[in-house]
Parts: C-alpha cells; sequence; structure tokens
C-alpha cells in the first residue's frame, strides 16, 4: 500500500509540474505522442484512485457514486489499451534507434499510440466531471 501511495504522490508530482508549465491539462501541455499518453494515463490513474476514494464515502449519494462507477468503468479498458499501445510505442523506438526496425513501424506505433490518447481523453474528462459533481 505505501508503494502506491509513492507512485500515486509521484504520478501528482509529474502532473504538476506538466499543469505548471501550461494550463490546467498535462495532455495538451505534453509535446511528443509519448509524453501526450504519459500525461493522459497518469491523468486517469490520478482519477481513478479519488474515484476509489468517493464512491466509500457514505456522505456521497448513490446517483453519485453510480455515475463515477460508470465513468471509471469506460474508461478503464481505454485506459489499458493505451497502456499497451505505449509499451508496443517504446519498444518499437527502440528498435528504430538500433537499427533493427523501419520508419514506417515507428510512425505508425506513434499514430495508435496518438490514437489511444485521443480516446481516453474524452473519458476522463467524463470521469472528472462526474467527480466534481460528487464533490
Amino acid at each position: 500500500m505505501r508503494q502506491l501511495d509513492y507512485r500515486l504522490a509521484f504520478l501528482i508530482l509529474c502532473l504538476s509540474a506538466l499543469t505548471a508549465c501550461q494550463s490546467a491539462n498535462p495532455i495538451r501541455a505534453a509535446e511528443t505522442s509519448e509524453q501526450r499518453a504519459y500525461a493522459a494515463y497518469g491523468t486517469f490513474v490520478i482519477f481513478q484512485e479519488k474515484a476509489a476514494d468517493l464512491v466509500e464515502q457514505p456522505s456521497i449519494p448513490r446517483n453519485a457514486k453510480l455515475a463515477i462507477i460508470q465513468a471509471e468503468e469506460r474508461a478503464k479498458p481505454v485506459a489499458d489499451s493505451l497502456l499497451e499501445a505505449y509499451v508496443e510505442f517504446i519498444s518499437v523506438k527502440a528498435e528504430f534507434q538500433a537499427g533493427n526496425t523501419s520508419q514506417d513501424k515507428l510512425i505508425t506505433a506513434s499514430t495508435r499510440l496518438d490514437d489511444w490518447v485521443t480516446r481516453l481523453a474524452p473519458l476522463v474528462n467524463e470521469l472528472l466531471r462526474n467527480i466534481k459533481g460528487a464533490e
């Protein structure tokens, strides 16, 4: 549990640094596909933790809890797919840098990564809206 707290604190620190650089949207502040993916996934993880805390609070109305749970359930598989695409991108990037794969394969992996970020962003925004609505 303590290790999870340190990882969460690290993600919050990273997102705070990105936020300080530009608006409150770390995904927009990111410059590369890699950074956008990291920011999108990190943002999801932070709000997923917040959502888990909120649905445990007895003072939160049942309908607000259900909205948070449903938003998290919609975002989770997309976030998981984004993470898989990120791991694939890192692998392809390393292969490209070693001269073992083509630039086309790197571009394809980068495009796939951007596609998952694009899919996750509105779902994270929905989760955030439900969290704010419950608070």
